[in-house]
C-alpha cells in the first residue's frame, strides 16, 4: 500500500510521452500506430481497481461475507521501434491484491498477495497506411505471449476463514501469476481527421493450463476509442473509450468452473497532456456500464489509471 502511494505521488509530479506530438494514444487499448524506427518508449502506469459487487448474471445479490477485492497494478513497459512498421514491447506488472471479508465472528479479515506478475511480450506490425492532407488511416496486426513469471504458490493463513476448508494456498484468481504460457492475437485500426482521431481493435487471448491444474477462460477484447485535440497547440487531448471483454468459462482439473467468465463493458473517459515534448501525462477512469458474469461472482465497480511515458 505504501509503495502504491509513493508511485501515485511520483506520477502526479511527472509526465508522459507521445511520439510526434500530433495524436494521442488510447489509454486502455492497443494502438495501430507503430513507433518510429530506432526509437524507444518507456512508460510506467498505476491502475487501481475495486471489485465489491456480487452478481449472478446481471442481477446484484447479497454477499454475507461482504467481500471486496482491491488491486494495485504498476505496469512498467519498454517499447522499441524495430522498423517504421514493427514495434516490439515488454511489460512487467507489479501487483498488490487485497481481499477483505467478514470472518465467522463478524471480524474483518484481509487476504494479501504482493509481488511481480506475469511478463508480457507484444508486437504490432503495420500492414496498411494511407496518408492524405490533415489525416491518415492505418491498420496493424497484433500478437504476443504472456509468460509465467508471477508466483503461483502464495499462501495466507486467513484463507480457511473464507473458504471453510483447511488449505491456505490461494486460489488461482488471487495468485499473482497463472503458471501458463498464453497467446495473444488481434487487429487494430486508426483513423485521424485533423483534430479528431478514432481507434478500434479486437484481440483474442488463448490460455493454456497452468498452476493448480487450472486453465483460465479464453478472452476476447474489443475496444472503440476517440480523442479530440482540445488546445490549439495540440498538447491536450480528451479521450473517450468503450472497452469490452468476453471471457469463457475456466476449467479446473478438466471440468468447467461454473462461476467463471462472463461479459463486462466499460465506458472510459480520460485525458492526456503534453506540457513539453517529448513528455506527456495521462489519467483515466473506467466505469462499467454492462456486467454479466457466468454464475455468481464479484464484478468490477470502477478502475482508475494514471501514467507516464518517455520517448528516448
Amino acid at each position: 500500500m505504501a509503495r502504491a502511494r509513493r508511485v501515485v505521488g511520483a506520477m502526479l509530479a511527472l509526465v508522459l510521452v507521445l511520439p510526434g506530438g500530433a495524436e494521442a494514444f488510447p489509454i486502455n487499448a492497443p494502438n495501430a500506430r507503430t513507433l518510429f524506427g530506432g526509437f524507444t518508449l518507456g512508460s510506467a502506469r498505476l491502475r487501481l481497481t475495486q471489485e465489491a459487487t456480487l452478481k449472478e448474471g446481471t442481477e446484484s445479490v447479497a454477499d454475507p461475507l461482504d467481500q471486496a477485492v482491491t488491486t494495485f497494478e504498476e505496469d512498467f513497459t519498454f517499447v522499441y521501434g524495430a522498423t517504421r512498421d514493427l514495434t516490439l514491447a515488454v511489460t512487467l506488472p507489479i501487483v498488490e491484491r487485497r481481499l477483505r471479508f467478514d470472518g465467522p465472528a463478524g471480524e474483518r479479515r484481509t487476504i494479501t498477495a504482493d509481488g511481480p506478475g506475469d511478463l508480457t511480450l507484444a508486437g504490432a506490425y503495420r500492414v496498411f497506411r494511407r496518408d492524405v492532407e490533415r489525416g491518415t488511416t492505418q491498420f496493424s496486426l497484433l500478437g504476443g505471449l504472456k509468460l509465467p513469471s508471477g508466483a503461483t504458490d502464495l499462501e495466507d493463513s486467513n484463507l480457511p476463514r473464507l473458504t471453510g476448508t483447511p488449505g491456505t494456498r490461494l486460489p488461482p484468481s488471487l495468485q499473482l501469476g497463472s503458471g501458463s504460457v498464453d497467446g495473444i492475437v488481434g487487429l487494430a485500426g486508426f483513423q485521424n481527421i485533423d483534430r479528431l482521431s478514432f481507434y478500434a481493435d479486437v484481440q483474442g487471448k488463448l490460455n493454456t493450463e497452468g498452476a493448480q491444474d487450472f486453465r483460465s477462460g479464453d478472452r476476447l477484447f474489443y475496444d472503440l476509442s476517440a480523442d479530440y485535440v482540445l488546445l490549439p497547440g495540440r498538447n491536450m487531448f480528451l479521450i473517450l473509450e468503450l472497452n469490452g471483454v468476453v471471457t469463457a468459462h475456466a476449467e479446473q482439473d478438466g471440468r468447467t468452473v461454473r462461476n467463471s467468465g462472463g461479459h463486462v463493458l466499460f465506458l472510459s473517459p480520460g485525458i492526456q497532456y503534453l506540457p513539453i515534448p517529448p513528455l506527456i501525462l495521462e489519467a483515466g477512469i473506467q466505469i462499467p456500464i454492462y456486467r454479466d458474469p457466468n454464475g455468481r461472482q464479484l464484478v468490477p465497480d470502477w478502475s482508475v489509471v494514471v501514467g507516464l511515458r518517455y520517448l528516448f
